[in-house]
């Protein structure tokens, strides 16, 4: 406790695990980050050759012995996010910024006032020419005012990307359940974005300004 984790260990007799640049597809360096490639070994059924997982990893991948166990196994290093959750933000008049929500999943998840989450992105007044609104849904998970919650999750976000949600809405357990889709994904749908598209893909013009 309280110190740097020793990462994931791999055993290359049962799976190549390699790190590529997800833009352009050639690999990157001992400790440099990006995703996740993997060929398993001594899989059965489907045959997989360096498939692509979509997920990040920040630190990268190093075959310098484990600090812990002195293991001399090449291990993966540092945060696991996905690729997905990039998405751009249209917070203002001018232009989007782009907010990285694998950030924010690694801040809620160590926030002990409150269980399950997500993050909803919407238009204001369900205008797709409005600008872009951040909503988070969030259940508690013990008896802190909702006041003070509020206030630790709008200070975390903020720090966490420079911006601070709209909306904090707490809700029930089965709401949440209902909200990510649970028993029904996959996958618990942590961000979900909920923004209309313009129609007949006619550019947004906020401020009245000619094309």
């Amino acid at each position: 406790e309280g110190e740097q984790s020793g990462g994931f260990h791999l055993y290359p007799d049962l799976g190549i695990v390699e790190i590529i640049d997800p833009k352009t597809g050639e690999l990157v360096g001992e400790g440099q980050p990006g995703e996740i490639v993997f060929t398993p070994l001594d899989a059965r059924g489907t045959v997989a050759l360096r498939y692509r997982t979509g997920d990040l990893i920040d630190g990268g991948l190093t075959f310098e012995p484990c600090p812990h166990c002195g293991r001399c196994l090449p291990r993966l290093v540092g945060h696991i996010s996905r690729t997905s959750e990039m998405r751009e933000m249209h917070l203002d008049k001018l232009k989007g910024t782009l907010v990285d929500f694998n950030q924010l999943e690694h801040v809620l998840d160590k926030v002990d006032s409150i269980g399950t989450w997500q993050l909803e992105l919407r238009k204001a007044h369900d205008d797709p020419m409005e600008l872009d609104e951040l909503i988070l849904h969030v259940e508690k998970s013990d008896h802190a005012a909702e006041s003070r919650v509020r206030q630790e999750l709008n200070e975390r976000i903020a720090a966490a990307i420079e911006v601070h949600p709209n909306r904090i809405v707490f809700e029930s357990s089965e709401e949440m359940r209902r909200l990510q889709g649970v028993d029904l994904q996959l996958k618990e749908q942590r961000v979900v974005d909920h923004r209309p598209k313009p129609e007949n893909g006619v550019a947004a013009h906020h401020n009245g300004d000619s094309p």
